[in-house]
């Protein structure tokens, strides 16, 4: 019965069907060459259709009459009038190269030789807002067709190589070519929403990857300030990072087609070069063809727009190549995508830059224009009315249009405190869309598959056995490297470490018979010992860990010890109570000390001790907590009792005379307890968080932070050798992003004892020091050749400014910019009661944020005294940060 109905079923939908014809073509020049990627374009339907890069193309249309336009890059656009009836059509479409009239234009240029693309890009940039959000909402059909082939990965990413957390033989796609389709219907509503169902979904893709997803370049606007994460040609800002040249001028019918060439300021992976095609009088664009490099991968896109209704030009077909060569893995690929439009709806209260035009759209949705509006539409007027605008009043007129049509509920978003991440791409993927026949397929298709590709498929289908696909909820695949990861063998993580999940709630970290030996100093010889970590997890954003660690001196011959524990209470508040209790040696400069993992390095090689000790057995407690939005508030309290320590081994691999731990003169540093506490208070105005699973991140803001800390010395014990003093400092610092390729970071502080009846060398006020040529610390917010342990009892004022940039000096050689790395200057000053006037001037390079390299000369009361060279590698903080 069920077969019988099947049946049934099949006999009703075949005539509907059959109604569909298909029309198959080749696109060809006067040679009769094919022409690699051409578009089609049928306007009854306003369906774009792209070819592919040997110039076919297929589509499936109803019987009927219909004008095709064809076009393609380097030739003369041309309509043909197609009769489509009850058979299937094969067509050879021939076109003509094009014959620009480049010098009917020039007339435009001034006096003073500025290219005649300038005057169109001022427009096309001014009028970029507007084109932006001129769709309230539109429906769609997309046919998309991807294709990547992997000829090469090298050996060591085959081994640590991980496709969303799942071991994958990455040999299995070598040289295959990997192949996607898929139908969807597609919703948008202003501003970026896009509701993407997915009909029919085809894939020789390996099911460990995910490929539902694919609208990814569709939903990105050139007419935004980023297209597809790169900084647009038509951005405000775009005459800042490019240089333009008309190179030709296309009279057709019915409008005129700049073809203006885009060419990067500089080489950078966040800029376009390419040519962009933009229409005379509309300033909107006909044609992008961009391509962009980042790291050794080229994307080279190609956007055709068309005219889907009076005045609405929207993007009809999508053409990306991208050809990979990135540490070693090489590599190509396709994507096509081919739209049509079944409803296009203009967003009517979005105002045009003519006040006349926008009395009249006020009269038909019955709406009043506020005095700001009439006030920015008349500014508006003016401009428009300028056959010629300079860079400035392109800007301005950009920002205006951008204010008069900017939606209100983005307007929301960028003033909102919290940014919240808008799902635009919301997808539904059809329960029959990976069961589609053969014959769904044929009359769907509108780009031919290739015996590679068919082959492709049908290897896929075969190893599979038909089996179900996995669907995941994830938005975009994760291939990581696994090395250092979690040791899966019980000797694995008993030598190297590893994390125990001991349940669901509790997990076990420890460091391994590796990490039994910690650091190497001459006050305490060779510390080996274990540290171990116990994590609970009270719920999602809630935990509460306890890290204790025993450690024994080999010179000292002692046990040393140490526990802190950490409670993370309240997430949205970043709230966190912190407990910690030792007997360790622990450094003079507490606060802006020198890593402890360098100073290990720098005493067994090479005999030289950079660090302070002292004996400290302490018990610390503090708490932090944000009181409103940006306003952070810590407290803390610590009992240390202190004492001296002296050298007990000089053992290093030089020989070396070793010299003398400082504080080692008991008569100097009498044992003493000292008790303080402190209090800091910190302010950011406007900082822009996001909420990410229930805990609050900060993200940005455009001010300042503003911080002011008050700490006394008390002595609550009858200790009478406690220190007994109180200070108070605050300061002032930023990052500002001067542009996507430079940006300023400054920190200005001062500060002064308010009393300091009893101070140890452990009380004074230190700045941070990068004494030895590797640094854990960066170059920004630190002196370089300042005397070892420089400190005040007094005042001290303080300044670091900073400037980075990608292009500064050695990368606006063309040759160089290629490679990936910035330059930076510094500047460093210093004033206290001890050292009047201290400067220090530097230049640095940085490496991918890896690290930097950076030479230093310092002066002291105006003369030229030190130079130096600093090497800095901040993740040396990190693999030290449990000790500290």
């Amino acid at each position: 019965m069920k077969q019988f109905a099947l049946f049934i079923l099949s006999c009703l939908v075949a005539p509907a069907s059959l109604q569909a014809q298909q029309l198959k073509g080749v696109i060809v020049n006067k040679k009769g060459e094919t022409i690699p990627n051409s578009t089609i374009y049928i306007y009854e339907i306003a369906k774009g259709i792209t070819a592919d890069n040997l110039g076919e193309f297929q589509t499936a249309l109803e019987p009927g009459t219909y004008s095709c336009e064809f076009r393609s890059l380097g030739y003369e656009s041309t309509t043909k009038s197609i009769v489509m009836g009850k058979e299937n059509q094969n067509i050879r479409v021939e076109l003509q190269e094009t014959s620009y009239m480049l010098k009917e234009v020039v007339v435009y240029a001034d006096k003073n030789n500025e290219d005649p693309a300038y005057r169109i890009m001022r427009k096309a940039i001014a009028h970029a807002p507007y084109y932006r959000y001129q769709i309230k909402e539109y429906t769609s059909e997309a046919y998309i067709k991807g294709n990547l082939t992997i000829d090469k990965i090298p050996g060591i990413l085959k081994r640590t190589m991980k496709v969303n957390t799942i071991d994958f033989d990455l040999n299995s796609l070598i040289g295959k070519p990997l192949v996607m389709e898929s139908k969807s219907n597609i919703q948008f509503t202003s501003p970026e929403t896009y509701q993407q169902n997915v009909i029919a979904l085809k894939s020789s893709i390996p099911k460990e990857f995910n490929v539902d997803k694919g609208l990814s370049i569709m939903t990105s606007s050139i007419y935004n300030n980023k297209l597809n994460g790169k900084i647009s040609p038509l951005s405000s800002d775009a005459f800042r990072f490019y240089t333009f040249k008309l190179e030709n001028v296309d009279y057709q019918p019915d409008h005129i087609v700049n073809k203006i060439k885009v060419i990067p300021r500089k080489k950078n992976p966040d800029l376009f070069s390419g040519y962009i095609y933009i229409l005379e009088d509309t300033w909107n664009v006909y044609i992008a063809d961009l391509v962009a490099s980042e790291l050794g991968t080229t994307t080279h896109y190609r956007i055709n727009y068309h005219q889907v209704q009076s005045s609405v030009y929207l993007p009809t077909t999508y053409d990306m190549s991208v050809t990979i060569n990135t540490m070693g893995v090489k590599g190509s690929g396709r994507y096509y995508a081919s739209m049509k439009y079944n409803s296009v709806q203009v967003d009517k209260t979005r105002n045009p830059t003519s006040i006349k035009e926008m009395e009249l759209s006020d009269k038909q949705e019955d709406r009043k224009i506020s005095p700001k509006e009439k006030k920015i539409s008349d500014e508006l007027d003016k401009l428009a009315q300028k056959e010629k605008l300079s860079n400035k009043e392109a800007y301005k007129m950009s920002k205006l249009m951008n204010q008069m049509v900017e939606p209100e509920e983005v307007k929301k978003q960028r003033e909102s405190l919290e940014i919240k991440d808008i799902e635009r791409v919301k997808m539904k993927v059809d329960t029959l869309a990976w069961r589609r026949d053969s014959t769904f397929w044929t009359n769907i298709r509108e780009l031919p598959l290739r015996y590679d590709e068919l082959r492709s498929y049908q290897i896929r289908d075969s190893l599979s056995g038909n089996d179900s696909i996995n669907y995941t909820d994830k938005d975009r695949n994760e291939v990581v490297l696994s090395i250092g990861e979690n040791p899966k063998t019980m000797f694995g993580k008993i030598t190297q470490g590893g994390t125990w999940k001991m349940n669901e709630d509790l997990s076990l970290r420890y460091g391994g018979l590796i990490g039994g030996f910690k650091e190497y100093n001459f006050a305490d010889g060779f510390w080996l010992g274990q540290t171990f970590s116990f994590k609970r997890t009270i719920d999602k954003n809630r935990n509460f860990s306890v890290s204790p660690s025993l450690y024994y001196t080999t010179a000292r011959k002692e046990w040393l010890w140490h526990v802190s524990t950490s409670l993370n209470y309240a997430p949205m508040s970043l709230g966190r109570f912190n407990f910690s209790a030792g007997h360790i040696s622990r450094d003079v400069n507490g606060e802006n000390g020198e890593s402890r993992l360098m100073n290990t390095l720098t005493a067994i090689d090479l005999g030289q001790n950079f660090i302070r000790f002292y004996d400290s057995r302490y018990i610390k407690v503090d708490h932090s907590i944000d009181i409103a939005n940006g306003l952070h508030l810590s407290t803390g309290t610590e009992i240390d009792k202190r004492s001296v320590l002296s050298n007990r081994t000089s053992f290093n691999f030089i020989g070396k005379d070793v010299p003398e731990n400082i504080p080692s003169d008991a008569a100097l540093y009498p044992e003493h307890t000292a008790t303080d506490f402190t209090i800091e208070l910190s302010y950011t105005p406007r900082y822009r968080y996001r909420v990410r699973e229930g805990r609050k991140w900060y993200v940005s803001t455009q001010y300042p932070t503003f911080t002011i800390t008050y700490k006394k010395g008390i002595n609550p014990f009858t200790d009478s050798a406690a220190p007994l003093y109180e200070h108070i400092s605050s300061s002032i610092s930023q990052t500002v992003k001067i542009s996507p390729f430079e940006e300023m970071d400054y920190l200005f502080s001062g500060g002064a004892f308010l009393s300091s009846k009893r101070l140890y060398l452990n009380d004074f006020r230190y700045f941070r020091n990068n004494q030895m040529l590797f640094t854990a610390s960066e170059l920004n917010r630190s002196f370089n050749l300042l005397d070892p342990y420089t400190a005040s009892g007094e005042w001290w004022i303080e300044g670091h400014l900073n400037y980075q940039s990608q292009y500064l000096f050695l990368k606006n050689l063309s040759f160089l910019q290629r490679f990936s790395f910035d330059e930076a200057v510094h500047l460093h000053g210093l004033s206290t009661e001890n050292r009047k006037f201290y400067l220090e001037g530097g230049y640095s390079i940085g490496f991918l944020g890896l690290g930097r390299v950076g030479i230093f000369t310092g002066f002291t009361d105006k003369k030229l005294d030190r130079f130096g060279v600093r090497i800095s590698y901040p993740l040396w903080r990190i693999m030290e940060e449990p000790l500290k």
